[in-house]
């Protein structure tokens, strides 16, 4: 995971303290995709009062455009069921934008330099709703 967390965010990578910090705070929230033996990617999300803010999701480069990620964000709505999915996405990541779009993440406002100097991030935001039943 540490590899796959390198190749997709460089010297922005987490250390692996962190992820144990994440996977201790909420297992259930923290999600591996499997290729067979090999990591594929992974999200991790946790939950407080405001709701569930998804942290980070990352793909291994050999995955991309497989499915992964969205299989992986699947999982965790389908986990959380109810109340609301918050994310933080840079404002110039135009791949990740139109990912979380597609799965009907909403912008909310813009947060400047919460990545450092001079890299903003949008908050977005997903409300998950319960699926309806159906009589029959």
């Amino acid at each position: 995971m540490l590899a796959i967390e390198r190749a997709c965010f460089g010297k922005d990578a987490w250390p692996s303290e962190l992820f144990i910090a994440y996977f201790r705070a909420s297992p259930e929230l923290f999600l591996v995709a499997m290729h067979g033996r090999r990591i594929a990617g992974y999200s991790i999300t946790r939950v407080d009062w405001r709701g569930a803010e998804l942290e980070s999701i990352a793909v291994d480069p050999k995955y991309h455009g497989r499915g992964v990620a969205q299989a992986l964000l699947q999982a965790t709505v389908s986990r959380l069921r109810t109340g609301t999915l918050r994310l933080m996405v840079g404002t110039d990541n135009e791949p990740a934008l139109r990912f979380y779009q597609r799965f009907g993440f909403i912008r909310m406002r813009k947060v400047a330099r919460y990545y450092g100097p001079g890299r903003d991030a949008w908050r977005m935001r997903l409300e998950l709703r319960p699926k309806q039943q159906t009589d029959e």
